[in-house]
C-alpha cells in the first residue's frame, strides 16, 4: 500500500487538490460569513492533504494554521470573540511557520497570501472578505504553478473568477416586480 501511494502521490495530490477546489469555488456564494468561514475550514484541511501529496510543508503549515483561524474566525460574526490580538497571534504563527518549514524564496507567497487571508477573513462584511482574498489567490496562482500544483492554479483561477461574480452578483441593484 505505501508503493502504492509513493508511486502515485503526485496524482492522488492533484485528487485532493481538486476535492479542495470543488469547496473553495462554492463557498464565496454563502452570503453567511460563518457559512464561508466553516467551509475554508474543510477547504484548508484538503489542501494540507494536497500540498502533503506534493512534499510541499510551507503551504501544509499554512492551510494547517489556516484551518485552525477559520474555525476561530467563523466566531467573530456572531460577538463571540473580538480580541484584536487574535489575528496578531496567526500572523506571528505564520511567520514562525514559515520560517521552519522553509524551503526556498518561493516559501515567501504563501506566507504573503496567508498575511492577506488572515486580514481579509477578520471582517466580518463578507463583500471585504472577497475583496481582500483577491491577492491570497494571486499569491497562491504563481506558488502553485512554479510548484506544479495544477490543482492549485486551477483553483486560483476558479475561486477568482468565483469572487468576480459574488462581488457583481451581491451589488448589483435588485430587480424590483
Amino acid at each position: 500500500m505505501l508503493d502504492f501511494i509513493k508511486e502515485n502521490s503526485f496524482i492522488i495530490a492533484q485528487i485532493f487538490g481538486f476535492l479542495a477546489m470543488t469547496v473553495a469555488i462554492s463557498m464565496y456564494q454563502f452570503n453567511k460569513h460563518r457559512k464561508v468561514m466553516l467551509l475554508m475550514v474543510l477547504c484548508a484541511l484538503l489542501w494540507c492533504c494536497h500540498y502533503t501529496f506534493l512534499g510541499l510543508f510551507t503551504p501544509v503549515a499554512m492551510n494547517f494554521l489556516g484551518a485552525v483561524k477559520n474555525f476561530i474566525f467563523s466566531f467573530k460574526e456572531s460577538k463571540q470573540i473580538e480580541s484584536k490580538t487574535i489575528p496578531i497571534i496567526f500572523l506571528i504563527l505564520s511567520v514562525a511557520s514559515t520560517i521552519l518549514t522553509w524551503k526556498d524564496a518561493w516559501s515567501v507567497l504563501p506566507l504573503i497570501a496567508s498575511v492577506f487571508a488572515i486580514v481579509a477573513q477578520w471582517q466580518t462584511n463578507v463583500k471585504w472578505l472577497r475583496i481582500l482574498t483577491i491577492p491570497v489567490c494571486v499569491c497562491w496562482f504563481i506558488y502553485n504553478i512554479n510548484n506544479q500544483s495544477w490543482a492549485g492554479t486551477a483553483n486560483e483561477v476558479f475561486v477568482f473568477i468565483s469572487i468576480i461574480i459574488a462581488l457583481v452578483r451581491n451589488n448589483s441593484p435588485k430587480k424590483t416586480k
